[in-house]
């Protein structure tokens, strides 16, 4: 890359996201994330420009800290998701406020409150047991805690989707 490319791309680092500065698809794997970020790090190392003037040792400097930055969001499953969220409305960099934006929305995927989280733990463990009928109730209990957790909502429809199905009037305990 020459100079003048150099100082075009730390001009218009602003207008990219983390896709188009590591030159990758929004599908990429983390393998193709990592070898995109080594790439770009190996072209845009500070100390490969030392000699060089100080206004593009600047320029590559603040490259080399946008790549930086990308590949911690991208590399991260978590923080990409949320990345990938912001981006959709139009913002470029994952910032402070995605991140505590992710937080709160992971805390609440797993209950806000002391109760909340017991039960939807204890929901978790009956349906990697297999035990959906437990899953589900203790579930609701969750929600008796936290009426308006949209994800314990959720998983109660997903639930009660994959839950046999009962047939009317069918007692196990009828006398026949």
């Amino acid at each position: 890359m020459t100079e003048a490319e150099i100082r075009a791309l730390s001009r218009m680092l602003d207008r990219l996201d983390y896709y188009k500065l590591l030159r990758i698809d929004r599908d990429a794997t983390a393998a193709r994330v990592r070898q995109a970020y080594h790439k770009m790090r190996r072209s845009f190392h500070p100390d490969a420009f030392h000699g060089n003037a100080a206004d593009l040792r600047g320029a590559v400097s603040q490259i080399s800290k946008r790549v930086n930055e990308g590949y911690q969001v991208l590399r991260n499953a978590a923080r990409r998701n949320a990345y990938d969220q912001a981006l959709e409305q139009g913002q470029l960099r994952f910032s402070a406020v995605t991140e505590e934006t992710m937080k709160t929305d992971a805390a609440a995927v797993g209950g806000t409150t002391a109760n909340g989280k017991r039960f939807f733990s204890q929901s978790q463990a009956a349906e990697r047991a297999g035990d959906l009928a437990t899953a589900i109730s203790t579930l609701k209990m969750a929600m008796t805690f936290e009426t308006d957790n949209e994800h314990f909502k959720e998983r109660l429809a997903d639930l009660e989707a994959r839950a046999p199905k009962k047939s009317k009037g069918s007692n196990p305990h009828a006398i026949r």
